[in-house]
Parts: structure tokens; C-alpha cells; sequence
């Protein structure tokens, strides 16, 4: 039966403290700001006031009467009940009239239950300084530090613990990021918040000129008296490559290998690569390696580059942009096929227009490309260089007749491999 009654008063208790809340008015400007602190501390609430003028606590609960007002400074145990005429009450609430910053406060019952909350006064911050602490990692944070003259803004426990309010102060200043879609730089705003000064404070650097600007805090937000302070023009050091590779692509139908854009293909392959570099960049420069060499063979310093890799293989690309403190770097692998020719024999110009109707070659990665084609008695019908294009079954401009012709055919690969075919082609109807 004791243990059933225990229970209901505990529930009793918890519906109470449900209903039950501190809230406070008064102040200049707008009301108290509200911390709910660590459950640790014991405190419900704590109020950061500017100022105590016309300042009031009040204590809602179904019970206003049953509830006795304390104050004190630091520690609970040492507190002092507040003077009757000071409390009003209503059905809903208990109110305190006169309230003291920098004082705690709590409410209790005659079976014991407290509630707790703490009053702090509102300090300024007072930023003194903000300066560059450290460059010397300028190429991948700018690192600071802010001084200020506020002070702490101080609360108790109810274990009388010394506990400090955290300031949020915020960091703001502006950067630049590529866009691929637009091909130009976008300015983009930044920001950072952080809650101790005189310590350092790292962010990521940016990549254009721009000033620092540093606002404060979250009370004076509240109050409308935030406080800003701003770095003169922060010189960007970091720098950023923003590269990218393009192959000149050719609608060769009968050219295996064609690169489809992902800077593999048959030779020649011509690939354009950019650079957009930053705004502190000054020296742009493109190294090309051979297949398997460690030691670059070409060298350019135009943010643009068009070149034609001829040789089978491998290659690398490397770019560097740089200032005199900072680097970024990209790296291209284009691939160059292997050689490989392939002749038909035979082709249909007048039966079936569209398909089949030249004497085309097959190939990948040809260099270099001779070719002839004869009657059977040698005489040359057809000559070209060009192993893209083919023979359509004309001589001067008229159809040829239906029957054998003879081609040689001299050419050379990016590997280095030397062509020489030779055969008869069916001219069919």
C-alpha cells in the first residue's frame, strides 16, 4: 500500500513539474535571452537580462500559493527567502517583482521540491582586435585571432559550481568557386562560428581578396546592439587549378578506336586541356611525359593547350599553377591504341547505296598512309593519303565495270609498326 501511494506522489510530482516554468520579463530592450544550460547543473533556465530594470521572474504552475521564493548569489545553501511583498500570485503563476542580475533563484515547496533558475547580467563583448596569426599554412587555411574586452558572463550551479556562458561570435568573408556549367567564377559567402577568443581559429582559405568581418554575439543579436569588426583586405594566397581535358573528336566511320571523350582514342589524338586558375595564380605550366618516362619531353605555360599525341602508349600530363608561396596541381592519362589495318575484299557502290559501296580500309592509330589502286592492266584508277576516306568504284568521274581490281597499300602505325598490303578487290554489282 506505501509502495502504491510512493508512486502515485511521484507521478503527482512529475505532472506538477510538467506544467512548471520559468520565464522572465523586463530589462531594456527586448526581453531576457533564455539558455537552457546542462541538465548537470541543476538550473531550469538561465537568463542573460541587459540590465535589471523593471526586471521580473515568474513561476507557472496550478499551485501558486504553495511555492516559496529564494535568492542567492552563488550558493544555494546560503540562500535567504525573498520578501513576501515582493510576490504576487495568480491562479497560474507566482511572480517575483523585483529581480537582481547576477543572482540565482529558485522555488520551493513544503514537501521539499525545488526549481531553479539563474539571472546574468548582459555584458557587451567588446571586440578589441582581429588579426592574421599565421600564414604559414596560407595556402590551405587562413588561421586568426579576436580579442575583446567583454568579459565573462558568469552563472552558478546548484552544487555553487562556476559555470561560463558561451558567446557565439561569427566569421564571414567571401571566396570564389569555378563553375563548369557557366565556365566562370562565382563569389560565394562563407562563414564560421566560434564560441572562445584569444585562441586560434582556423578556416579554409580563400581563393580571391576579401575582408573578414566578425559579428557578435548572440546576446547582442538579441539585444540589437550586435557588435561587427572587420579585417582590411586579406590578400588571397591559395590558388586552384581547375582543369579539364577535351578530345577533338572524328566522326570516322571506319577508324576503330575513335575516341569517345574520355581521352583514350586512335592516333593521332588531339586533346585540348584548360586551366582556369585562381585569382592569385601567376605561373600556369604543362609538363607532358612519354609513355613510361619520368622526365617531361614538353613544356608549355598558356592556360590553354591543344596538342596531338602521335605514338602509341600512355602519356601524362601534369599541370602546376603556382604563386610565389602556394601550388595546385591536376594530372591527364590520354592513351594512344595500338596500330592495327585491315583490308576488305570487296564492295557493292551500285547495289546497295549506304552500305558497303567504297573500298574503305579498317584501321586504328595510322600515322601515315599511302594507298593505290590499279586495273588488272595496271593501270591507277585510284590514289590517297588519307585512310578516313575510300574508293567509290569511279575512274574519272564514270563507273568502273563489275570485276577484279588491285590495291598496295604503304602505311605507318603509332607504334612504329610499317604497313605493306596488297590484294585484289571485288567490284560486285
Amino acid at each position: 500500500m506505501n509502495r502504491y501511494f510512493t508512486s502515485l506522489l511521484m507521478l503527482f510530482l512529475v505532472v506538477t513539474a510538467s506544467k512548471a516554468a520559468f520565464t522572465a520579463t523586463g530589462g531594456t530592450g527586448n526581453a531576457p535571452y533564455v539558455v537552457t544550460p546542462p541538465a548537470s547543473t541543476g538550473l531550469e533556465h538561465v537568463f542573460v537580462s541587459n540590465g535589471s530594470q523593471g526586471l521580473t521572474l515568474r513561476y507557472e504552475t496550478d499551485q501558486p500559493t504553495a511555492w516559496t521564493w529564494y535568492s542567492y548569489d552563488k550558493d544555494p545553501d546560503a540562500a535567504t527567502p525573498v520578501d513576501p511583498a515582493l510576490i504576487s500570485t495568480t491562479g497560474q503563476y507566482t511572480q517575483l517583482g523585483t529581480v537582481n542580475t547576477d543572482a540565482g533563484y529558485f522555488v520551493s515547496n513544503a514537501t521539499g521540491e525545488r526549481h531553479y533558475t539563474y539571472v546574468v547580467a548582459w555584458k557587451p563583448v567588446g571586440y578589441r582586435s582581429l588579426t592574421v596569426q599565421s600564414e604559414g599554412s596560407a595556402c590551405t587555411e587562413v588561421v586568426l585571432q579576436a580579442l575583446a574586452d567583454g568579459g565573462d558572463q558568469v552563472y552558478y550551479t546548484v552544487s555553487g559550481l562556476r559555470r561560463v556562458l558561451e558567446r557565439e561570435h561569427r566569421l564571414t568573408w567571401t571566396t570564389e568557386t569555378w563553375q563548369d556549367a557557366t565556365e566562370n567564377y562565382v563569389s560565394q559567402p562563407q562563414s564560421a562560428s566560434f564560441t572562445t577568443m584569444g585562441v586560434n581559429w582556423s578556416v579554409n582559405a580563400p581563393l580571391c581578396d576579401t575582408e573578414f568581418h566578425l559579428t557578435g554575439d548572440q546576446y547582442g543579436r538579441w539585444f540589437e546592439a550586435e557588435e561587427t569588426l572587420v579585417l582590411p583586405t586579406y590578400k588571397a594566397l591559395a590558388v586552384k587549378a581547375n582543369a579539364k581535358a577535351t578530345v577533338d573528336l572524328r566522326d570516322v566511320p571506319n577508324e576503330n578506336g575513335t575516341s569517345t571523350g574520355d581521352l583514350t582514342g586512335s592516333a593521332p589524338l588531339t586533346v585540348t586541356f584548360s586551366s582556369h586558375p585562381s585569382a592569385a595564380v601567376n605561373l600556369v605550366e604543362w609538363l607532358i611525359y612519354k609513355p613510361g618516362k619520368t622526365t617531361s619531353y614538353a613544356r608549355f605555360t598558356d592556360e590553354e593547350l591543344t596538342y596531338t599525341f602521335k605514338e602509341s602508349g600512355q602519356y601524362t600530363v601534369k599541370l602546376y599553377v603556382s604563386n610565389n608561396q602556394c601550388m595546385d596541381s591536376a594530372e591527364f592519362t590520354p592513351q594512344v591504341y595500338e596500330s592495327m589495318l585491315d583490308c576488305p575484299n570487296f564492295f557493292t557502290p551500285r547495289s546497295s547505296p549506304g552500305d558497303n559501296d567504297e573500298f574503305r580500309v579498317a584501321y586504328k592509330s595510322i600515322v601515315s598512309f599511302k594507298g593505290v589502286i590499279v586495273n588488272r592492266w595496271g593501270n591507277v584508277l585510284f590514289q590517297w593519303s588519307d585512310p578516313a576516306i575510300g574508293w567509290n568504284g569511279t575512274y574519272k568521274g564514270k563507273a568502273v565495270s563489275p570485276g577484279v581490281y588491285y590495291y598496295m597499300i604503304e602505311a605507318k602505325g603509332a607504334d612504329g609498326i610499317v604497313y605493306k598490303k596488297s590484294g585484289d578487290i571485288n567490284l560486285l554489282e
